[in-house]
């Protein structure tokens, strides 16, 4: 199985044996995050793990007993949130691959907010689930495509895929920030706010948008197609009722 193929199986584990995660296996995650693909390469980020119950451990905000935490750290650049979910759902997917069941929270306070001039994203709690690793796309509590995409040109199969596969991207509350004005080469990407943001803060809105993002970008490496991502100016002025747009994905 590989990324693409288990973010079609992965869902939010919250129930964790006690089983404990080997060495080998936790040294290969930190060094997966260093390969995972960025949406801004110049942001620098840092990942450590906590053991659940350890001094100096301690983690406030409802979380899942988990028996390991990722915790994320980045730069406090613009876009850094949105980046922190795209690099975090990659290491959610490749945690599936390896077994593990994990949980992105980021509604929780870390036992240290800053390191070395980084500040705390998010954090994976992870571990063997106790129950079932994976599920079937069919019964992944999503909206359906027409309810979150507007097709202005008929979509092909290899769009269809990609479309599918941001669908089932996780989101904070499973509120799907995200629409999308397709047309059969480009996906106008656009993220919902006003109630919808104040539910879950700008933070997590972002955090679930880098996690879609990931999602197109696993899909379309998967298609062997290029993606392009441009943010169009004259868009990112323009108002859009309930929703700001985000970016422009050129697809060929």
């Amino acid at each position: 199985m590989n990324l693409y193929e288990a973010l079609n199986y992965r869902h939010s584990v919250r129930k964790y044996l006690k089983k404990e995660v080997p060495e080998s296996l936790r040294n290969q995650i930190l060094a997966f995050v260093e390969k995972t693909s960025r949406l801004n390469e110049g942001i620098s980020v840092e990942a450590i793990l906590l053991k659940n119950g350890e001094k100096g451990a301690s983690i406030l905000g409802a979380k899942p007993d988990a028996p390991w935490f990722l915790l994320l750290y980045s730069e406090e650049e613009e876009g850094c949130e949105r980046n922190a979910g795209y690099i975090l759902e990659q290491v959610s997917l490749y945690m599936t691959v390896k077994g593990l069941g994990s949980c992105i929270l980021g509604a929780v306070k870390p036992p240290e907010k800053r390191r070395d001039g980084r500040r705390f994203m998010a954090m994976l709690a992870f571990g063997y689930p106790d129950g079932h690793l994976t599920r079937e796309a069919a019964f992944a509590r999503r909206l359906p495509l027409n309810k979150l995409c507007v097709f202005r040109e008929e979509p092909g199969e290899q769009m269809k895929t990609i479309l599918k596969a941001a669908r089932l991207a996780p989101s904070a509350l499973n509120l799907q920030p995200w629409r999308f004005v397709v047309y059969s080469g480009r996906i106008y990407v656009f993220a919902l706010n006003g109630l919808l943001e104040k539910t879950v803060g700008h933070k997590m809105r972002e955090l679930s948008i880098g996690c879609m993002l990931s999602h197109i970008m696993l899909a379309a490496d998967e298609l062997w197609m290029q993606m392009e991502t441009r943010t169009e100016d004259s868009l990112q002025t323009k108002v859009f009722g309930s929703s700001e747009y985000v970016a422009t994905l050129i697809l060929q």
